[in-house]
């Protein structure tokens, strides 16, 4: 099969058809909802799901020290 040349803006919808999630974190007393789009299941038994999340962010300091969230995602 020839190689084809894709747009840019086209290969990204290949990549992670996935949906945004909302991952919600707190820590005292700080509620903190942020979106997510680059997120991957590594495991499904038990569930893991890996993402980024920049050290700069609260939702990081929030899930490092707590070790918990809740993932959303808003209906189709």
């Amino acid at each position: 099969m020839a190689k084809r040349s894709f747009p840019l803006c086209g290969v990204y919808g290949l990549l992670e058809p996935g949906p945004v999630v909302l991952p919600t974190t707190a820590h005292r007393g700080h509620d903190n909802v942020m979106t997510l789009s680059w997120h991957t299941m590594l495991e499904f038994e038990p569930p893991l799901v890996g993402c980024v999340v920049s050290d700069a962010d609260f939702s990081r300091t929030a899930l490092r020290l707590t070790k918990q969230c809740v993932l959303t995602s808003s209906p189709a």
